[in-house]
Formats: structure tokens, sequence, C-alpha cells
């Protein structure tokens, strides 16, 4: 098997069943965050709504990314004899498929403007559309490995925003604007801190799995998740921009909440590849035998 990352033709290095359940887990994933959004906005007004839905876009990105690698790489280990451009084709269109579906579920959502929901489909199919490309990286152990990393982070991201409010608390969030940014920091410093170290160890654990050897390629699974979420920031300052726009006609209070909303995700980003790059490092260091057993 080469183990050059390059973005290949599908090859069957792997049974359909092996991508089957991480396809199935990023799905579901992505239905839960569009199914957040329809319990916070359902019975909100048209500017609440656009608010809500700006400020949990990230979140929307990320997961159709996720979700369009995943179903992009079981695609093609479904169907590995595809010659000619089919082959890089078809995980393309998998991934579309899965952002269009999920932009069909936005298009239900009660209490938000048209444009805005056609706004939230299309950044949804784009996304599915880029996840679906990812997914030609080879060899396809690092897609699996990056994906099931990025999918960990954001799982982790989810379950410590429920617990922001004591985390805050926790951090020194006081109720003025010097406590409460301070304390906003050190959250944003430690989620990332334990997405990136729990996005290696699985990476890590994924791609010994798959029997991978070369600490190049245990390097970029590691920091996938940062990759991911610094190419998802791109159609989140899009679609921010979009939805603000149509909320309210303020320009300048639009900037304001798009620096407020984007200004710590590329060091989030940026994080998240060091120190996933680093864990999945440092693991496979330590699984090598020693000079000495050598």
């Amino acid at each position: 098997m080469t183990e050059q990352a390059t973005l290949a033709p599908a090859q069957s290095e792997a049974p359909a069943a092996r991508g089957g359940w991480l396809a199935f887990a990023a799905v579901a994933y992505l239905i839960a965050m569009l199914s957040m959004l329809r319990q916070f906005i359902d019975s909100a007004n048209a500017d609440i709504a656009l608010a809500t839905a700006a400020s949990s876009l990230t979140l929307f990105t990320l997961a159709a990314i996720v979700a369009g690698a995943a179903m992009g790489a079981w695609s093609t280990s479904r169907f590995p004899n595809l010659s000619g451009g089919t082959r890089y084709a078809v995980p393309v269109v998998a991934g579309v498929l899965t952002g269009a579906v999920a932009g069909a579920a936005v298009l239900l959502v009660r209490g938000m403007p048209t444009g805005a929901m056609w706004t939230l489909a299309l950044i949804l199919g784009l996304c599915g559309a880029v996840g679906g490309a990812l997914s030609l990286l080879r060899p396809a152990a690092v897609v699996r490995a990056g994906t099931t990393a990025t999918l960990t982070a954001l799982v982790c991201f989810s379950v410590l925003q429920i617990f922001s409010s004591p985390l805050l608390r926790f951090f020194g969030a006081d109720g003025t604007v010097a406590g409460n940014e301070s304390a906003n920091g050190y959250l944003r410093i430690t989620q990332a801190m334990l997405m990136g170290i729990l996005g290696g160890l699985f990476a890590f654990w994924v791609m010994r799995r798959e029997g991978m050897t070369r600490w190049q390629l245990f390097l970029l699974a590691g920091g996938m998740p940062g990759l991911v979420w610094i190419l998802g920031d791109v159609f989140t300052r899009l679609g921010t921009a979009k939805l603000l726009t149509l909320a309210s006609n303020d320009a300048l209070g639009d900037r304001i909440i798009q620096h407020s909303l984007g200004g710590g995700r590329i060091v989030t980003g940026m994080l998240l590849f060091f120190l996933g790059s680093i864990t999945a490092i440092i693991a496979l260091g330590r699984t090598m035998p020693k000079k000495a057993d050598r």
C-alpha cells in the first residue's frame, strides 16, 4: 500500500463496512445539530432565528464537512472498481447529497426568512462537497483517521458547550465585561486543548489499527481537525455575513458581530492542528520499540 497523502483515484484498500459506522456517526451528528437548530428557533421571530443560526453556523459547516468526508470515503469503498473521472465524482456527489439532505431539513425550519433558509442550504451543500473532495486523499486510512478525529473533537466541543455556563463561572465570569471576556478566553483555550488531544489520540488509534507506520501521515491525520476547522471558517464567514445582513440593515453592527463570532476561530483551528499533530506523533513514538530492543 502506498503511504503517500495525495489526491488519487479510489482503491479497494478497505471493505465497505470499515467506513460505514463512521459515515453513520457523522450523519447522525449533523442531524443532531440541525435538530438543535429547530428546537431553538421554531418559535422565535425572524431576527432571533437569524442570530441563532449565525452564532451556530460554525458547528453546521464543520458537521457538514465531516459528514461529506465520511460519506465520500464510504462511497469509494462501496464502489472500488470505478474508473476514470467517476472515481473522483462519486465521493464529491456523495458529499453534495449529504449536505443537500441536511439543507432540505433546514428548509423546514419555521420562523426563518426564505433567503436565510436557502443560504443555509447552499452553505451545507458546499461544505458536503468539500468534505467529499477531502475523502479523495490517499491513503484512505488518513481520511478515516482524520475524520474520526474531527468528529471526536466536535462531539467534545458540543459537550463542553452544554456545560459552558458553569465552566465560565469556574473560569471567573463575574458579569463584568472584563471578567466575561477573560473567562471566554480561558474556556476557548481549554476547549481547543481537549479537542486537540482527544483528536490526536483517536487519529493515532485508527492509524495504528489500519497498519500505518509513517510519522508524516500520523501528523496529517492528527492535525486534520484543525485543518477542517480553518476550512469551515471560510464558509462560516460567508454564511454569517449573509445571515446578519438579512437580520439587520445596520452594517456596522453586523461587522462587529462577525468580528466577535469569528475572532477566535482561526486561533482555535491552529491550536487544534498543532496539538492534534503533536499528540499523534508522541503517541506513535511511545509505541515504537526502543533502540536496545531492535
